[in-house]
């Protein structure tokens, strides 16, 4: 009698576990589709992109698409009352019904302003004369003894046929 009893006991504790759920998920969307998204450097796809998370604080996203600065921001995401214990482990396991956490976030992307070639090769100058002008060393850097060991064979020189 108590074997039985027992048994649909675990049977119904086993079915509450199995219905109760969270699903948590981002949905990133832009101003410019097919923008890449990436959250924590891993890749989710193109914009509008959406993926599950496991848990609830700082994320940092970053979105890239050619001819547009990349724009990376730091999200903080905020746990609702029924992700602190004990509420965490009814909502995980005995409550009978799915609960859907979705956070949407929307970026704007800006343009990419143009360089021109002759504001890099200004810039490329200037730092070649600050290079120039600036004091030799007090002390030289020394030269590094060769390490132990089998060194690299250099390339024999190949003699010129003159005619």
């Amino acid at each position: 009698m108590t074997t039985a009893r027992t048994v649909r006991l675990v049977a119904a504790l086993t079915g509450l576990a199995i219905a109760g759920c969270v699903d948590r998920r981002f949905v990133i969307e832009s101003n410019v589709p097919n923008a890449q998204v990436y959250i924590d450097n891993r890749s989710i796809g193109a914009a509008p992109a959406h993926t599950p998370f496991e848990y609830y604080g700082h994320y940092t996203i970053k979105i890239v698409h050619p001819g547009y600065e990349t724009l990376e921001k730091r999200v903080h995401v905020t746990a609702p009352w029924y992700a602190y214990p004990p509420f965490d482990f009814l909502a995980e396991v005995v409550w009978p019904f799915h609960i859907r956490d979705t956070r949407r976030y929307y970026f704007e992307l800006n343009e990419a302003t143009p360089t021109r070639t002759d504001d890099i090769l200004i810039a490329a100058d200037a730092l070649r004369q600050r290079g120039i002008a600036l004091p030799p060393p007090d002390r030289p850097a020394e030269p590094r003894p060769p390490k132990p060991g089998p060194q690299p064979m250099l390339p024999s020189p190949v003699p010129s046929v003159l005619p």
